[in-house]
C-alpha cells in the first residue's frame, strides 16, 4: 500500500479512514476536479464528496467503500422564524435552489429552421425546450433547455447529428 497515491479534497478524513484500515499511501491534496486524478495518473485512489455517482461514472470510477455519511440541515430557533419569517423563507427557497441544479446542466445550440423538428424531438427538459429566432442570413432558431448532466455525452453526438450547431453546455447555478 504505501505505492499507492489517493488524491483527495480531505486529506485529514482520508488518513484517519486508511490508518483504520491498517493502510498507508501518499495522500495528495487536490482542490476540486478530484475525478480526474486517477485518469491523469496523479492517483491510484480519490476519496470524494458524491450525490448521484453520476460525475464519478462519467470518469470510469466505482465506489468501493463508504467513508462518511452525512445531512445538512437548515435550523432556527422559533424567534427567528416568527420575526424573520420572510428572511428564513428566502434562505430555504435560495438553498433549495442550488440543491436543485445539482447534476444540471443549460444546453444551447443553433439549429437551421429546417432541422427545428428533427433537434426539438431530442430535447429533454423541465418543461419544453426555449426557442428563440437568430438574426443571421439563413433562417436559424437558438434552443436552450435544462437536462440531466448524465444525459450530455449522448445527446451532444444526438444534436450534432441532427444538425445542431454551436452546442453550449454550461453549468447551473440554481434553480428558482
Amino acid at each position: 500500500t504505501s505505492e499507492m497515491t489517493v488524491a483527495t479534497e480531505f486529506p485529514t478524513l482520508t488518513k484517519k479512514y486508511l490508518e483504520k484500515n491498517n493502510l498507508n499511501p501518499k495522500i495528495v491534496k487536490l482542490s476540486g476536479s478530484t475525478e480526474i486524478a486517477p485518469f491523469i495518473g496523479v492517483a491510484d485512489l480519490i476519496t470524494d464528496l458524491t450525490s448521484t455517482g453520476t460525475t464519478l461514472k462519467m470518469n470510469h470510477l466505482k465506489i468501493i467503500d463508504t467513508i462518511l455519511e452525512s445531512t445538512i440541515v437548515l435550523i432556527t430557533n422559533e424567534n427567528s422564524l416568527n420575526e424573520k419569517k420572510t428572511l428564513v423563507e428566502a434562505v430555504n427557497r435560495s438553498i433549495k435552489g442550488v440543491i436543485d441544479a445539482f447534476g444540471k446542466k443549460l444546453i444551447m445550440m443553433n439549429v437551421k429552421s429546417q432541422d427545428l423538428d428533427e433537434v426539438r424531438k431530442l430535447m429533454p427538459s423541465m418543461e419544453g425546450p426555449t426557442v428563440s429566432e437568430v438574426l443571421s442570413k439563413e433562417k436559424t432558431v437558438a434552443i436552450q433547455a435544462v437536462i440531466d448532466e448524465d444525459q450530455v455525452f449522448e445527446l451532444v453526438n444526438d444534436l450534432r447529428n441532427a444538425g445542431a450547431k454551436d452546442i453550449l453546455v454550461v453549468p447551473i447555478e440554481r434553480i428558482i
